[in-house]
């Protein structure tokens, strides 16, 4: 009797359990963003505690934790509607990375090419899943860039510490490596990356928590100033103009469609002189001139790219690299560049700093067409979203659509320094348009978010 008691109880709890979780679905989405936010600096310890291996376990937790959407999403649960938009958007990627894949397989490269249709497909699966929670718009979006800002200021505070006073585990890790775009293992000499695996990555976090910000920023408000104010110092510190240059866009987009222009452009005014103030006084604040050096010399190159040496890397990609892409009409196949042909024949990184043609060479013609489709009906679909909203009134909804509008475009940009549309980059862009084709839509009188 007594074991059925505790039988019925435990039932009871787990019941409670599930419902708890059920009045609270943004839940998932915050696991997610924290473990594609954190485990790469765990992975750092593990390697540090042990040997470093520069393929890791460890690495794959934040792609695991996209399963549960794909399964969702593919009936093992019945019942989920997905809308319109986001189902044809999802038919187009998975027609485009199915036959990349299957090009993959057949080439022999099934373990690298299953790696990187997992990197673009399960953020779709993601984002998609998201759209079909049972929350208006506006509720979606306060609950992820709330969570996702605050998520951000520990790891924010982290890359600085870890730029002034590197721990071991992180200037182990840069030895062993040995990326030269990084740096030097010594403080002051390299290129924060935080709790992520690299500036790179670091830099498109925090680009991304910014622009989701965006409607919800007023200069008044002192926790958000600080916040934005502290990520847009430590982006300057990774040194990556791509996305600076992207913050940038997706800035003017914003301020250009949003229906509060002339606060929004005073806020991000403010924000500006305080970062102008910061590079200036740099070497002050840190106690090391070399901050400073770095930051106004980096700086400095935006004005005189014809004699960089990254920027004329890249521009090669648009002579051999694309020449040999398009004698390959049915593509190499997945997995034969970036990180996951360390998985495949090649059994090392091939570095490619462009991502429209890393796609080309993997792809082909046809599956190329279909991922330029996909992020093109994506985009004017968001378009239309804000077209939508600034004509009926609601500038709640149409604020909101503006920073997504600006995330759709700053991710394009990106793209020509690397793959940005998967992986975290990729859980932002389905984001994006999940967002604003969420279940429900809240009422026009609403107040703004945050507010």
């Amino acid at each position: 009797m007594v074991s059925s008691i505790r039988q019925g109880r435990g039932v009871e709890n787990a019941g409670g359990a599930v419902a708890w979780l059920r009045a609270r679905p943004w839940l998932y989405a915050y696991v997610v963003l924290s473990l594609w936010a954190i485990v790469p600096g765990l992975r750092r310890i593990v390697d540090w505690k042990s040997s470093f291996s520069s393929v890791s376990i460890v690495s794959i937790v934040p792609l695991l934790s996209l399963i549960p959407a794909a399964a969702i999403l593919f009936g093992w649960s019945r019942g989920t509607k997905i809308g319109r938009v986001p189902l044809v958007a999802a038919w187009l990627w998975l027609g485009a990375f199915g036959y990349a894949y299957a090009v993959g397989i057949a080439t022999g490269n099934a373990v690298s090419a299953t790696y990187t249709f997992l990197n673009f497909v399960l953020p779709m699966c993601f984002g998609v899943y998201v759209s079909t929670l049972d929350l208006t718009m506006e509720t979606l979006y306060e609950r992820i860039a709330k969570y996702a800002l605050a998520l951000s200021v520990p790891v924010a505070l982290y890359a600085i510490y870890q730029y002034v006073a590197p721990p071991p585990w992180d200037l182990y890790w840069i030895q062993q490596t040995a990326i030269v775009s990084v740096g030097s293992a010594a403080a002051f000499s390299f290129k924060p990356f935080s709790t992520l695996n690299g500036p790179g990555a670091y830099a498109d976090f925090i680009l991304g928590v910014v622009i989701l910000n965006l409607p919800r920023f007023r200069f008044g408000n002192l926790w958000r100033t600080a916040a934005i104010v502290l990520n847009i110092v430590t982006l300057s510190l990774t040194l990556v103009r791509a996305d600076w240059i992207g913050l940038l866009l997706a800035l003017l987009i914003f301020v250009a469609l949003s229906p509060r222009k002339v606060q929004n452009l005073s806020s991000i005014a403010a924000v500006s002189i305080i970062l102008v103030l910061f590079t200036a006084n740099a070497a002050a604040l840190f106690g090391n001139s070399q901050a400073a050096i770095d930051l106004q010399n980096r700086f400095a190159s935006l004005t005189s790219l014809g004699t960089d040496t990254s920027y004329r890397d890249r521009l090669r990609y648009f002579g051999d690299a694309l020449t040999t892409a398009a004698s390959q009409p049915t593509g190499a196949g997945l997995g034969v560049v970036g990180t996951a042909a360390k998985l495949g024949a090649a059994g090392a990184t091939v570095d490619f700093d462009n991502g429209y043609i890393a796609r080309f060479t993997e792809m082909g013609y046809f599956g190329t067409a279909a991922y330029l489709a996909t992020i093109g009906f994506v985009f004017v679909c968001t378009l239309s979203r804000w077209r939508t909203f600034s004509r009926s009134g609601n500038r709640p909804a149409a604020a909101i659509a503006a920073a997504m509008v600006g995330m759709q475009i700053s991710l394009i940009f990106l793209d020509i320094s690397g793959d940005h549309h998967n992986q975290f980059s990729g859980i932002l862009f389905w984001l994006s348009l999940s967002i604003l084709f969420a279940h429900r839509v809240g009422e026009k009188t609403d107040p703004l978010p945050g507010r």
